[in-house]
């Protein structure tokens, strides 16, 4: 391809790929901007009359000189004149270019498809972090821990308030073995019952904030001295973690109760203390029951009337804590195990 500098009007070949670039001029180092340079007949008439009067002064006088060399500046018009069907080829990349800018739309959905990727990518240890190890949430059932509770507990009651008026009056104690036997199976079922719920509450809200896990809950339960302890802070604080767990969940659902969940904490430990563990163990001391009615009546009877009221409040609190705590884990969504 030809150019022409605008200046000194100097001709060059160049690259089709240096159109609309800047260049300087080797002739008069003056900058212009690179363009294709198309000769027209017009263009060619005039350089023939410029060397016309400018080869005779140079050359010979003689007539015959300037015809003779005439004929060399008319040919380099014939060979420049050829490129001129060639302009538009040089011409035709200008509509191909937008094609070859045509992927730059493109490249955004791209970006925007790369964005997705990487926050999905990074969405992922939200799912498959601590956050979600704890297995699958599933629904707590209260058939099972508020129903099937009292009702096992309610046969133990009576269980055990037979055997002690059989072990008062002295009754056969074949038949006193039975009933208490009875009296701690129906009793020890309640108990894997409530710590059936405590694991299973905890485990709702397992994450890598939570501050007691389900193993946790109930194996420090088995702690002599200490689980009277454990009770209060594992029991209380489920109702923190929770409410802390929906909070930073954004998950819409009731906060719950501090005072139910104190209230049945303190009910839980006395109600252990004096009443499951002794009743579990009343093999032990059957003999001690008569002979303490018969030598210390008024403290006998106090006694009892204390074991009472401690078995009723924890009777009630439960119910009251379970029916909170199975609507509170129901209302969380579910979570897919690791």
């Amino acid at each position: 391809m030809k150019t022409q500098c605008p200046n000194c009007k100097a001709r060059f070949n160049t690259n089709d790929a240096s159109v609309g670039k800047q260049a300087k001029c080797p002739k008069c180092a003056k900058p212009f901007t690179i363009e294709p340079f198309i000769e027209t007949p017009l263009a060619v008439e005039n350089s023939v009359k410029i060397a016309q009067p400018v080869v005779p002064p140079a050359r010979s006088p003689e007539p015959a000189a300037p015809p003779a060399k005439s004929p060399e500046p008319i040919a380099p018009p014939v060979k420049i004149a050829a490129p001129a069907p060639a302009a538009p080829p040089i011409r035709s990349p200008a509509p191909i270019a937008p094609p070859v800018k045509s992927p730059a739309p493109i490249s955004p959905p791209i970006k925007k498809l790369t964005a997705e990727h990487a926050e999905t990518t990074e969405k992922k240890p939200e799912t498959t972090s601590a956050d979600s190890a704890a297995s699958a949430v599933k629904s707590v059932s209260k058939m099972v821990f508020v129903y099937c509770w009292t009702g096992a507990r309610i046969v133990a009651g009576i269980l055990g308030a037979l055997g002690l008026m059989l072990a008062i009056k002295k009754g056969a104690h074949s038949t006193l073995i039975e009933v208490f036997a009875a009296a701690d199976v129906f009793l020890v079922c309640s108990v894997a019952i409530e710590y059936s719920l405590f694991y299973k509450m905890w485990a709702a809200i397992r994450d890598s904030q939570t501050s007691i896990t389900p193993a946790k809950a109930v194996g420090f339960l088995f702690i002599p001295v200490f689980n009277i302890y454990w009770a209060l802070l594992m029991v209380t604080g489920f109702a923190e973690d929770y409410n802390a767990f929906i909070q930073r969940r954004a998950i819409k659902t009731k906060d719950l109760p501090m005072a139910i969940f104190l209230i049945y904490a303190f009910a839980f430990m006395l109600s252990e203390t004096v009443l499951t563990i002794p009743m579990i163990c009343i093999f032990a001391f059957l003999g001690l029951i008569d002979r303490a009615f018969d030598g210390y009546p008024a403290a006998f009877w106090a006694l009892l009337a204390f074991l009472s009221v401690s078995g009723i409040a924890h009777f009630i609190t439960y119910i009251l804590f379970a029916f909170k705590t199975c609507n509170a884990v129901n209302a969380l969504p579910e979570r897919n195990s690791r």
